[in-house]
């Protein structure tokens, strides 16, 4: 029968979008197919069984709507299984409906005492029992439906994470609910349901644009009230609070109910999200409050630090920023610890704000000073703790920081201030050295000042094309000719007359102009290296070009070389590209395979500063060098001892079993030139012969002195002298 009855209903279910399912109990055939016929033809999904047991075999195995259940039947009567269906539905999830005598009224009673929702008499009416059906079956759908609503709601409301308001406003009553109460650090019963509970707990700032919000005479104009106030919590602390609202109106177009969420967006607005401190806008609060008391206590003391990572930005691009994060988490622990352990060093124990400023910069506001050795010590604690190795992704890694400091003072007044000279400081720490702490004074911003119209001198500088380049000759011993030219950057400043590199260079790396800069220098001498080529084809006239370490650092930069290239009309054979020994060792992953990309196209590579930086022999046949060049440190002290001359002699005999030129630089004397020959040196260039200078006269130097290329082969390999 069960099957006959699913197969006659496969088509209406397809085409329906839901029938309700009703489960036909009756121990006599005839009744229970009557029964299903009718469901069947009215729209319903009918099963019949023919006894109590096998009812509650089918409910276990699939879901019913509606049970149809017959009083009498033998072995299990239609009571004792309605008391078995009771026990694992109750009268909203499964209606019952009982089928019992029209006599039997005590019967229905004990039905309804049972948990039975309804009954029907026999002889059957088809229009009452339809009736009765529906009317179960539409309830159970829309308690479902509700409750279903009801649990949605309370999941998104949880999983929000909102406190929930209702305000009842004709009666001035507001319900809070329980998250709503949490969020203040308050229990289900320790908050009524009076408006001033609100009210009360809103920062005295706030009131009034609260009040104006959901209270003034706009408020019911609005479909959606906001705002973001602050709410004290139990434990005396502000939170601050996103409110949202909507308005009811009654007939008149009063409104009579108000209900929203409350949302706890602390942590977003005074929160770092990496590190979990403080961020810069909860410091700048505290910094007021100490300028406050300040103000009102000459002898509360207080001093603000600037803390920056050293070298933060190596880390980031050599190991990624997942590092660096991880990084920043570790220092901000650190700092933390630090500070709760050194409370004790003060004898009034300072209180004190730990916050990170952007970055990899933290501020540190420590309050009830007694004099400023207690900073010092602050200080020196911070960088020990800071310096402890850390392991990061396999790798462990120093970090070091530069801390400036500076104190309450009756001239600086305002938060800006304080943190203006805190980061002054900073930067001079760096400038001496970096890994160290400085408290800010007055020359300080003086200086800084002039770095600061140094830094818009040097824009204007670039705009107005007033940079121009002089050129060193660098030349080949014994013969003293001239094979090139190292080029070397000069501002002809309008006021101050020709600045030599070492007044602006740094400042332009600090700015971010050196990468501009670099690639006019660049573009300046390719210029000039092609019209040498044009002029004396049959010379050899190298240009040597120093490159920044952030031009090498552009994603772009062998597209720009090259175009530099292709503009000038160079040939790259007269081009030679110098880098330091030290940025070849530090950034070999970066530099050499662009060295590698230069020296296909035909550059030369040079190495500066040999020497001077890492032991760097047994790597120095993996990079794509042809040039050495001696540091003028090692060329001026040739004669100081024997442990200088062995430096220079070995460096020679390198370059020469390596088969790469060798170039002393900084030759000041004539006994420095004979000697570097008898060593074997094959090139040089300093004062000795002339300074940079303008290319007009480099050009009659390159004229007079200019030498040919050489033909003769390459000397044969010698011994390397190890030192």
């Amino acid at each position: 029968m069960k099957q006959n009855n699913t197969t006659s209903l496969a088509k209406p279910i397809s085409i329906l979008p839901c029938l309700s399912r009703v489960l036909v109990v009756d121990d006599e055939r005839i009744n229970r197919e009557m029964l299903s016929r009718m469901l069947q033809r009215n729209g319903y999904a009918a099963i019949s069984v023919g006894s109590g047991q096998d009812a509650l075999t089918q409910l276990d195995s699939e879901p019913f709507d509606l049970v149809l259940l017959d009083v009498v039947m033998p072995e299990m009567d239609g009571f004792e299984c309605l008391q078995r269906i009771r026990e694992n539905y109750s009268v909203i999830e499964l209606p019952v409906i009982m089928v019992t005598a029209e006599q039997e009224r005590d019967r229905v009673i004990q039905a309804f005492r049972a948990g039975a929702n309804d009954y029907v008499t026999k002889p059957i009416d088809r229009d009452i029992t339809l009736a009765r059906i529906a009317t179960h079956t539409k309830l159970r759908a829309s308690l479902a439906a509700l409750k279903d609503s009801e649990e949605r709601y309370s999941l998104a409301v949880s999983g929000s994470n909102d406190g929930i308001w209702d305000w009842n406003v004709a009666q001035n009553e507001v319900h809070y609910s329980p998250r709503w109460k949490a969020m203040l650090g308050y229990q289900e019963g320790d908050i009524g349901t009076s408006l001033d509970e609100w009210l009360n707990r809103i920062h005295c700032d706030d009131c009034d644009r609260f009040r104006d919000t959901f209270m003034g005479p706009a408020s019911g104009d609005k479909a959606n009230l906001r705002c973001e106030i602050r709410m004290i919590h139990r434990d005396g602390t502000f939170r601050w609070m996103f409110c949202r609202g909507v308005s009811v109106r009654d007939a008149d177009g009063a409104v009579c109910r108000m209900a929203g969420s409350l949302s706890d967006i602390t942590e977003g607005k005074v929160g770092d999200p990496l590190t979990g401190l403080p961020n810069r806008l909860l410091f700048m609060d505290r910094l007021e409050h100490a300028i406050g008391r300040f103000e009102r206590n000459s002898q509360f003391q207080f001093s603000v630090l600037f803390l920056d990572l050293d070298k933060f930005k190596l880390i980031n691009d050599s190991m990624g920023h997942q590092a660096g994060d991880q990084l920043l988490i570790t220092i901000a622990h650190r700092l933390g610890n630090c500070l709760r352990q050194t409370d004790s060093v003060f004898r009034a124990e300072p209180t004190f704000t730990l916050a990170r400023h952007a970055g990899d910069e933290f501020t540190i506001l420590l309050e009830d000073l007694q004099c400023v050795q207690d900073v010092e010590r602050v200080a020196e604690r911070l960088l020990a703790a800071i310096s402890l190795p850390v392991k990061i992704e396999r790798q462990e890694i120093t970090p070091a920081a530069s801390i400036g400091w500076t104190m309450c003072n009756v001239n600086s007044l305002t938060p800006i201030d304080l943190l203006r000279e805190a980061d002054t400081a900073m930067y001079y720490a760096k400038s001496a050295g970096r890994n160290r702490a400085k408290q800010y004074d007055t020359s300080m911003q003086h200086s800084a000042t002039l770095r600061l119209e140094l830094e818009q001198q040097l824009r204007l500088g670039l705009a107005n094309n007033e940079f121009l380049l002089h050129f060193q000759p660098i030349l080949r011993l014994p013969a003293e000719k001239i094979i090139g030219f190292e080029s070397l950057v000069r501002w002809q400043h309008p006021q101050r007359g020709l600045v030599y590199p070492g007044d602006f260079i740094s400042t332009a790396e600090e700015v971010g102009l050196i990468i501009p800069l670099g690639w006019k220098i660049t573009e300046m001498a390719c210029a000039q290296a092609a019209v040498w080529e044009a002029q004396f084809p049959h010379i050899e006239a190298m240009m040597t070009i120093n490159f920044s370490p952030k031009q090498f650092g552009q994603k772009d930069f062998l597209d720009t070389f090259r175009d530099v290239v292709k503009r000038t009309g160079v040939s790259s054979q007269r081009l030679c590209i110098e880098v330091t020994e030290t940025i070849l060792m530090e950034k070999q992953d970066l530099i050499c395979p662009l060295l590698q990309s230069m020296r296909d196209m035909g550059a030369k590579i040079a190495v500066d500063d040999f020497g001077t930086g890492y032991s760097s022999l047994a790597y120095l046949h993996r990079f794509p060098i042809d040039i050495l060049k001696i540091d003028r440190s090692f060329v001026k002290s040739i004669f100081e001892s024997p442990e200088n001359l062995q430096i220079v002699r070995t460096i020679i005999d390198l370059g020469r079993s390596l088969k790469l030129r060798v170039v002393a630089e900084g030759v000041e004397t004539e006994a420095q030139r004979d000697r570097l020959i008898e060593l074997g040196c094959d090139h040089a260039q300093g004062y000795l012969w002339a300074p940079a200078m303008p290319a007009t006269l480099a050009t009659s130097k390159l004229q007079v002195l200019g030498a040919m290329p050489i033909t003769t082969p390459l000397l044969a390999p010698q011994p390397i002298a190890v030192f």
